[in-house]
């Protein structure tokens, strides 16, 4: 199936010429992005520690730079070039989960939010991961009416109401079975985990996570506890630093 895309997308260049979705700059029918975002994506070292609930964590790249405008794109409209380009790198990044995956799966986003963007994008980059590594892609989960926006939540906060966002639809695919769950991005993990919960509850045996890129949050230096202690103190004092 992939590759009747890969034919429909270098005709369909014809008409509309592809773009790379770092820079929205023009590029060739058969290319994914320019050499020179390329260049500059922030690729993630080896492989990063499972958050919660999950088996396994991969992430190609972390949430910064031209990465951060590419899923800005991707989320405004339907703007097929990220997606499309996400996939690749992802299958690429795929090859270094070593258990066996029998079922392929993603975090599924509301009917509002389809109809906005125009699709189900982290839908559209698992079904290609699926078909280029031979994978069977299955629609698992589905979102309840009590999922609410995510980003003013705590990490806490985020789990809970993960963990009542998302049902399981099909259990036929989970029972003793190794998923991954795709995504576009993963901020604290808690969504991933909160659903590789669902999905354990349901029987799966693992459940690895995929994302294209992953927010990293830096640990403050030594230096920052020494100041801020030397602050607590003088504060205590009636003085201000």
């Amino acid at each position: 199936m992939y590759k009747l895309r890969e034919i429909s997308r270098a005709v369909l260049s014809l008409l509309l010429p592809n773009r790379c979705p770092f820079c929205d700059g023009i590029i060739g029918a058969a290319e994914y992005w320019c050499d020179e975002c390329y260049s500059a994506l922030p690729f993630l070292q080896g492989t990063l520690k499972p958050t919660g609930n999950l088996d396994g964590m991969y992430a190609c790249c972390e949430y910064k730079g031209k990465v951060v405008e590419a899923v800005h794109r991707m989320k405004n409209g339907l703007y097929s070039y990220a997606p499309d380009a996400f996939a690749v790198l992802m299958t690429e990044l795929s090859t270094d989960i070593s258990e066996r995956i029998d079922v392929v799966t993603s975090v599924p986003c509301s009917y509002k939010r389809r109809l906005e963007i125009g699709y189900d994008h982290a839908a559209r980059i698992a079904r290609d991961i699926s078909g280029r590594r031979g994978y069977k892609y299955k629609r698992l989960l589905r979102v309840t009416e009590n999922k609410q926006e995510q980003k003013k939540l705590s990490r806490k906060e985020r789990y809970e109401n993960a963990r009542n966002s998302y049902k399981i639809i099909d259990k036929l695919y989970i029972l003793n079975k190794n998923i991954l769950l795709v995504d576009d991005v993963s901020t604290t993990g808690a969504t991933l985990s909160a659903i590789a919960a669902e999905l354990k509850a349901a029987g799966a045996a693992r459940v690895y996570a995929l994302t294209f890129a992953k927010v990293r949050y830096s640990r403050p230096s030594r230096k920052f506890y020494i100041r801020m202690g030397d602050r607590a103190a003088a504060v205590n004092k009636g003085k201000m630093i």
